[in-house]
């Protein structure tokens, strides 16, 4: 069983996601096809979310289901505490398309040369 503080922490961030998204517990048991029942006593801290139940979140708010388990207390705390990285892997691995793929991949290379630049040019400027 999770300690009371995961309880509480799953709820928080799970209404987080909601309200990211605008989304009320119906949306998020519809999405997830899970009972809006079943959503009210996770947010209350009733119950904690079976595996199933985590999986079925995680598809329902696109994110990596990692993340997921990461919140509810079953896996460790990311201590990169780079959750983004973790979720664009997740975007990248759901693009079906080998062009967009590709075009994905140009575009953060793209950043990537941006951001070279702008250091090289505020290294320049001092």
């Amino acid at each position: 069983m999770l300690p009371v503080g995961q309880k509480i922490y799953f709820s928080e961030w799970l209404q987080t996601e909601m309200d990211k998204r605008g989304w009320s517990q119906s949306d998020l048991a519809r999405s997830a096809d899970l009972n809006r029942a079943v959503i009210n006593k996770l947010l209350n801290g009733k119950s904690h979310a079976q595996p199933a139940t985590l999986e079925a979140i995680s598809r329902a708010l696109k994110i990596p289901l990692e993340t997921t388990y990461r919140a509810a207390g079953l896996l460790p705390i990311n201590t990169d505490n780079d959750d983004a990285i973790q979720e664009a892997i997740h975007v990248f691995k759901s693009i079906q398309s080998a062009q967009r793929r590709a075009t994905a991949l140009a575009l953060l290379k793209a950043l990537i040369t941006e951001e070279e630049n702008e250091q090289r040019t505020e290294k320049g400027k001092r």
